[in-house]
C-alpha cells in the first residue's frame, strides 16, 4: 500500500493548488513593482519569470522521480543520510513557516485597511485563524478539493478586468523593448519571486495519483497564473500612464474602482472580500509543508498538534508585534531573495546531485 494513499490528490486538485498557491498576495501589487524597473515591458518580464519558475518546476519533478514515494525529506534521506533529512526538514519548516507568516501577516493587512479599518488587528487575526483550523488540520485531500471549491466561485474574476480595457490606451505598450533588455531582465526576479508557491511540489510530489503526468500539472498551473498575471500587467499598463502606474502599491485594488454595476457599489469591497479565499489558498498549503516537515523530523504521523503550536505562536506574536506595511515589504524583500535561491538555484543542484549519486552508484554497484 502506498504510503500517502490515504490523502492522494488528483491531477486537477494538483494544478489548482500550485496554481492558486501562486496568485496570492502577489497579484495585487505586482504591476508597478515590475515596471519600477522593466517600464511598460513588464509583460515581457511575466513571460520570462514563467520560463524560469517552469523549468524549475521540472527540475524539481525530475528530482523527485528518484524517489516517487517520498517527499523531499525521504529523498534527501535517502540519498544524504538520516541528517541530510533532519537538515532538510529544519530548512524546509523554517522555509514555509515564514513564507506562510508572510503572507498572513499581508492578508491582516488587506483586511485592515480594505475592509474593516476599525476592526482591532488582533480580533482579525482570530477571525481569520478558526476557518483556518478546520480547513489546515486536514490532510492534502481536504486542501485539494478546497482549491477546486474556490476556483469555481472565482473562475469569473480575471474576466471584470476586460471591461476596464473599454478605457485602454493601447499606445503605451510601444515600442517594444524601449530601452532593451537591460530593463526586462532587471525586472524579472521580481516576477519570479510572484511566481513562488510552485516549489509546494517537493511536499505534493508523492500524494499526486498519477505522477506520470506532474510535469504535465505543474506546466498547467504555472501556466494559468501567467494568464492572470499577463491580463492583469497589461491591463494595468494600458489604463494607468508609465508614470501613474508607478504611484500605487496595489494598483490592481485602485483599477477596480472604475468598474461599476448598477446593482453593487465598491466593487473591489466584494472583490476583496472573495480574494481571500485565494489568499488562504497560499498560506494554508505553505504551514501544512511547514508542519508536515516538523512532524515527519520528530517522527509523527499526526500533524495536527504541530499546526496547533503554529497557530498559537501566530496569535501570541500579534500580542507583542503588528507588522506594518513596511515591515511586511522587508519581510517580501526577505522572502524574494531565500525563495529564489529555495526554489529556482536549489532544484537544478539537486537533481545534479541525485543523478550524479544515481550514476554512481550503478558504476559501482
Amino acid at each position: 500500500m502506498k504510503k500517502y494513499a490515504f490523502n492522494e490528490i488528483t491531477l486537477w486538485q494538483y494544478i489548482f493548488l500550485i496554481f492558486t498557491s501562486e496568485i496570492g498576495i502577489g497579484v495585487l501589487p505586482f504591476p508597478s513593482n515590475v515596471a519600477r524597473y522593466a517600464g511598460t515591458d513588464s509583460w515581457i518580464s511575466v513571460i520570462l519569470g514563467w520560463v524560469l519558475i517552469t523549468a524549475a518546476s521540472l527540475f524539481i519533478i525530475q528530482a523527485m522521480k528518484r524517489y516517487p514515494d517520498g517527499t523531499l525529506l525521504d529523498l534527501l534521506t535517502n540519498y544524504g543520510g538520516k541528517w541530510a533529512g533532519i537538515a532538510g526538514a529544519l530548512v524546509v519548516a523554517l522555509y514555509f513557516a515564514f513564507f506562510s507568516y508572510v503572507v498572513f501577516s499581508r492578508t491582516v493587512i488587506f483586511v485592515k485597511a480594505w475592509l474593516l479599518p476599525q476592526t482591532p488587528e488582533f480580533m482579525l487575526v482570530i477571525m481569520l485563524i478558526i476557518p483556518f483550523w478546520f480547513i489546515g488540520r486536514s490532510g492534502v485531500r481536504v486542501h485539494g478539493r478546497f482549491a477546486e471549491f474556490v476556483v469555481l466561485i472565482c473562475c469569473w474574476m480575471p474576466l471584470i478586468f476586460i471591461d476596464v480595457l473599454r478605457d485602454a490606451e493601447w499606445l503605451h505598450l510601444l515600442p517594444v523593448l524601449k530601452e532593451g533588455w537591460g530593463p526586462v531582465l532587471k525586472g524579472t526576479p521580481e516576477m519570479v519571486f510572484t511566481f513562488l508557491g510552485f516549489e509546494m511540489t517537493f511536499v505534493l510530489y508523492p500524494f499526486l495519483q498519477n505522477k506520470n503526468r506532474a510535469a504535465l500539472g505543474v506546466i498547467a498551473g504555472n501556466t494559468l497564473a501567467l494568464l492572470v498575471y499577463l491580463l492583469l500587467d497589461i491591463t494595468c499598463l494600458v489604463f494607468y500612464s508609465p508614470d501613474e502606474i508607478l504611484q500605487y502599491n496595489e494598483p490592481v485594488i485602485s483599477l477596480l474602482k472604475v468598474v461599476e454595476f448598477p446593482f453593487v457599489e465598491r466593487f473591489e469591497i466584494v472583490f476583496l472580500a472573495l480574494y481571500l479565499l485565494l489568499i488562504a489558498l497560499t498560506w494554508i498549503p505553505f504551514t501544512y509543508c511547514s508542519i508536515y516537515s516538523t512532524s515527519w523530523m520528530l517522527g509523527k504521523s499526526d500533524h495536527r498538534p504541530h499546526l496547533f503550536v503554529f497557530l498559537l505562536l501566530l496569535v501570541v506574536s500579534y500580542v507583542f508585534y503588528q507588522p506594518t506595511f513596511r515591515d511586511n515589504d522587508k519581510m517580501i524583500d526577505w522572502m524574494g531573495k531565500f525563495g529564489v535561491g529555495f526554489a529556482v538555484v536549489f532544484p537544478f543542484v539537486l537533481w545534479l546531485l541525485v543523478a550524479a549519486i544515481d550514476r554512481y552508484r550503478r558504476t559501482t554497484g
